[in-house]
């Protein structure tokens, strides 16, 4: 262990108190996010950059924390405009700590995290853009990221999620009026990880909003997303979470803008052994009438062995038949999470 290490509830200091709170909440209720203030890591403090990297290849974009890779292929693209808070004035004079809300956990990120990068989508992309968030061994790293889509337009966006220790993040994405977001989530961490994320999603009116969730359990996850819809707009939350004999815990946040809006909800957790995966919904008001909401659980404890690969290839179908990208270039970083996925 390193001699640096120290417990994260020193480090938030006067913020602790209203953290502790914060975890005790309903919707934590089952993640034991108490648990974590007690432990120790490495804290990215003041160690802010970021660098366009020519090595990587496609639209690619790779977040430890503060430090922030870029490839040359996206931060060149004549429909990608990248804004990151260290060059831009106006970004540095606002107080990141003022977005910061005691209610919602990952939000711990504006209280850590000194490097804010914005891309604004403004033009069709022909291919896929990959986010990579990544942690090293016994670090604790946050970040800040915000997605903007104009108006009228459709963009792909792939989540990747590899934790060594612990990870936070929270991702904004803002789709203006009948734009179109389809994003997929993979979680790749090893065994003693713990992740914790957080979409702000902000559907304005006639956009679609699409989220493919490929989730994995490590040693506790918490993925909570915040959806705000707008006036006709669309939403589809679909997804396959393998709780891997380890814990995966999702929160799904509904606040509408207006009522009239299309919803539509598809979750297939496979569980063993000791694994753990919960849902928990946080709706303001009701759906619309018109909504579909379901969760179903297969419990391979009850399958026999030789039988398991069978049964979890028909309970996932509906969604993994789901799981395509529209482009055709830069594609083969999805389909190759894909099958990882599958491997069960």
């Amino acid at each position: 262990m390193l001699p640096n290490l120290i417990p994260i509830k020193t480090f938030l200091g006067k913020y602790y108190q209203e953290l502790a709170y914060s975890s005790v909440q309903p919707k934590y209720s089952k993640s034991n996010l108490t648990h974590f203030f007690d432990q120790r890591f490495l804290i990215q403090n003041n160690k802010t950059q970021m660098i366009v990297d020519p090595t990587l290849r496609g639209l690619i974009v790779i977040i430890s924390g503060n430090e922030v890779l870029i490839s040359k292929d996206m931060y060149d693209h004549p429909n990608i405009e990248v804004v990151n808070s260290m060059e831009n004035q106006d970004i540095g004079q606002n107080n990141p700590k003022s977005l910061y809300d005691a209610t919602v956990f990952s939000t711990i990120s504006y209280l850590i995290c000194q490097n804010h990068t914005m891309f604004r989508i403004v033009g069709e992309v022909d291919e896929p853009i990959y986010i990579r968030h990544k942690s090293d061994y016994e670090t604790f790293y946050s970040s800040v990221v915000v997605f903007n889509v104009s108006p009228d337009i459709n963009v792909e966006i792939v989540e990747e999620f590899e934790s060594y220790c612990a990870l936070n993040s929270v991702t904004n994405y803002i789709l203006q009026n009948n734009s179109q977001l389809n994003l997929s989530t993979f979680y790749q961490n090893h065994k003693s990880a713990l992740s914790f994320c957080l979409r702000n999603v902000i559907v304005q009116d006639y956009a679609k909003y699409t989220h493919l969730l490929f989730g994995k359990g490590s040693s506790s996850v918490i993925d909570e997303s915040k959806i705000m819809p707008g006036y006709k707009s669309s939403i589809e939350l679909l997804g396959c979470i393998n709780s891997d004999q380890h814990e995966f815990h999702k929160i799904v946040g509904v606040q509408p803008v207006e009522l009239d809006y299309n919803f539509l909800f598809d979750h297939r957790h496979v569980v063993y052994g000791k694994g753990k995966v919960t849902f928990t919904p946080v709706i303001v008001g009701q759906l619309p009438s018109d909504s579909h909401t379901n969760i179903e659980s297969l419990d391979l404890g009850t399958i026999s062995e030789e039988n398991h690969l069978e049964s979890i290839g028909e309970f996932l179908v509906p969604i993994i038949e789901r799981a395509t990208l529209e482009r055709t270039i830069g594609v083969e970083r999805f389909y190759s999470n894909k099958s990882k996925f599958l491997h069960f």
